[in-house]
């Protein structure tokens, strides 16, 4: 977002978040500091000037988690699950059907069989010490389930094995509402 509505923006921008992470540790002191009234408009002054170039991405085979309990995209499986629904209801509107293409571009490796569960959404993220998994599909019957699952871990950075894991209890929650 641009504009007026900068300043009630509460949601890092990805450009934001890496900067923040991965530049220059000082800028993420100064703005943990603030308190989060003060928050858009040290970002809008101090961190959306700088080029992107100065975040330092550590390789993915030597990177810790980095401030993943005080800068990040803090969502609960409940607010994913809203997300998601609510996404599905503007899919449904005029114009917006491209949501549901989009959203279904990538079903994140869930392998749920298509004739069961036709329709197959996918939103995941991870990092160094988090990873998310959230799916909203809808079965032959025409219900509709999310499942949201997450793992984090502030010390270390999660295993390459979390993500099937992870996925196998996501696979089995939507095992049991088939």
């Amino acid at each position: 977002m641009v504009g007026p509505c900068r300043a009630e923006r509460a949601i890092l921008t990805t450009r934001e978040f890496f900067l923040l992470k991965y530049a220059d540790p000082a800028l993420a002191d100064q703005y943990l500091r603030l308190a989060p009234a003060q928050r858009a408009a040290y970002l809008a002054s101090a961190v959306d000037p700088l080029p992107l170039s100065q975040a330092q991405l550590p390789s993915a085979d030597t990177a810790s988690p980095v401030g993943i309990d005080t800068i990040e995209w803090f969502a609960s499986p409940d607010d994913i699950c809203r997300a998601l629904a609510g996404l599905q209801q503007l899919a449904a509107q005029p114009g917006l059907a491209p949501l549901g293409p989009i959203l279904s571009a990538n079903s994140g490796g869930i392998g749920l069989h298509p004739a069961k569960w036709p329709t197959v959404w996918y939103k995941g993220g991870s990092e160094p010490g988090v990873l998310t998994l959230g799916y909203l599909a809808t079965n032959s019957n025409g219900q509709t389930f999310v499942v949201v699952a997450m793992l984090s871990d502030p010390a270390a950075a999660l295993v390459p094995s979390a993500v099937l894991g992870l996925l196998a209890i996501v696979q089995g929650a939507f095992e049991l509402v088939r």
